[in-house]
């Protein structure tokens, strides 16, 4: 009886059957962790993560599972070490999305030099004589501040350079690169004009952006998020962006998720959000699932996984 593998629906195909040609038995889900969800992982042996978290009650009710195989890099939201205890490994999928959330990085940075959604919705409203109100900036001769230099941050260094910005960067852990330099978070944030952040969701980074950081920065610098929302006090954000003690803000990931409909970042005309779609292309979803798989085949063979987060006894 072939090893059952529990995936999201169509993940199949952009794998071009990985799985299936291995001779595994696929499940297909819609909706991680709802109730349909559960019913059909009881007995699997696998499971592809879009990733959702897996807390210890629910890891406990998985009494099959070898491996939950995140298509991402983010892995904060699942207990990794009660995984372990039950002999679950956890993997990630380092550097699948790198160039994508690069690419969208870059896309919401222009978009806050040039007023580009301010000037839309104005013509959505009927006003075309607005240049005067929507007036950007030029991105050349700019500095942009990375927080968090590892493939993403490298990659919207990359991306940046062509633009004739300056680039400084903040990592934990030291680094060279020909695209910037590495610098204090303090000379990041006094700094910039642009601040990206590209750090994991760690205790360290809770709210490393907070009302004393935000304080920091210009009031013409603006604020990118597309690491996780935890890594921002949303509350102290809100504060900054009303007063406008920051131009303005790109925010595509939230300390809560999905974000609710009465958030006070909704009514702001200075936040550019997005709904968790830095990695949303084509070819980064199928390097991303490729790379899930793998992991997965790599478990049930018996294997290490190459990419796992923790370590089952």
């Amino acid at each position: 009886m072939s090893k059952k593998v529990l995936i999201p629906r169509n993940g199949e195909q952009l794998t071009e059957n990985y799985l299936t040609k291995k001779g595994y038995t696929i499940v297909e889900y819609d909706h991680e962790l709802d109730a349909d969800f559960m019913g059909k992982a009881a007995d699997v042996d696998a499971i592809v993560s879009i990733g959702h978290g897996y807390d210890k009650q629910t890891l406990e009710s998985l009494k099959q599972l070898t491996i939950v195989a995140g298509m991402g890099v983010g892995y904060d939201a699942t207990d990794v070490e009660t995984a372990a205890e039950l002999g679950i490994w956890v993997t990630n999928n380092p550097g699948s999305n790198a160039i994508t959330v690069a690419e969208s990085t870059v896309t919401d940075i222009l978009l806050l030099s040039k007023n580009a959604y301010q000037a839309s919705q104005a013509l959505e409203d009927g006003h075309w004589n607005i240049k005067r109100q929507t007036m950007g900036f030029d991105l050349n001769g700019k500095t942009v501040g990375i927080v968090g230099f590892g493939h993403i941050g490298q990659e919207v260094a990359k991306r940046l350079v062509g633009f004739g910005v300056k680039i400084l960067f903040y990592n934990r852990s030291e680094k060279t690169s020909t695209y910037g330099e590495q610098v204090s978070l303090e000379r990041i944030l006094t700094e910039s004009d642009y601040v990206s952040l590209h750090v994991p969701a760690t205790p360290a980074t809770h709210h490393m952006i907070g009302a004393k950081e935000l304080r920091m920065m210009k009031p013409s610098a603006s604020l990118v998020n597309f690491a996780r929302g935890s890594v921002i006090d949303e509350a102290a954000l809100v504060e900054a962006l009303k007063s406008g003690e920051i131009r303005s803000a790109a925010l595509d990931v939230f300390e809560q998720e999905p974000l609710k409909k009465d958030s006070p970042l909704l009514g702001l005309d200075n936040a550019f959000l997005t709904p968790h779609t830095g990695s949303n292309t084509i070819e980064a979803s199928q390097r991303m699932a490729l790379g899930a798989e793998k992991m997965v085949d790599q478990a049930l063979s018996g294997k290490r996984p190459d990419f796992a987060v923790n370590d089952p006894k």
